[in-house]
């Protein structure tokens, strides 16, 4: 489980640059904490692709950008994952964060939380994301 999760938008220079910190401040990003963000964002892209969580895991994704001996972890969202967010109208995203909640019950993420995690991501992606950008997560 990852104690600090920060969604952001880079290009991959960009991403490989906030291994030690996390993102530049000149980048914004929204920070979570108390969840496992890959399998987050493989429950994510599962759902909304339907593909199996397993054949994810085996297509090797999420990408991994970087990774410290300490634990610090950069991913690279799919483009297919990123798409779907930010082409999901309010109430795909509240389905999705309800199934979410339901699948994460051992980990306690309520409904609401779950729904904040998944509005405000989608809101960084359709805001921020540019050509040529990419969205990470940056979970220690």
């Amino acid at each position: 489980m990852s104690n600090i999760v920060k969604f952001f938008v880079a290009t991959n220079n960009g991403a490989i640059d906030s291994l030690r910190v996390g993102p530049d401040s000149s980048l914004r990003s929204i920070t979570f904490g108390n969840f496992d963000a890959e399998e987050a964002i493989l429950d994510w892209e599962s759902r909304l692709s339907g593909v199996p969580f397993e054949s994810l895991v085996e297509s090797d994704l999420p990408e991994v950008v970087e990774e410290s001996d300490e634990g610090v972890l950069v991913l690279k969202l799919s483009d297919s994952l990123v798409d779907s967010l930010g082409r999901a109208s309010a109430s795909q995203i509240l389905d999705l964060a309800s199934w979410w909640a339901s699948e994460e019950k051992a980990r306690k993420i309520e409904p609401v939380i779950a729904a904040s995690i998944l509005r405000r991501l989608v809101e960084l992606i359709r805001e921020e994301r540019r050509s040529g950008m990419f969205v990470y997560c940056w979970t220690s």
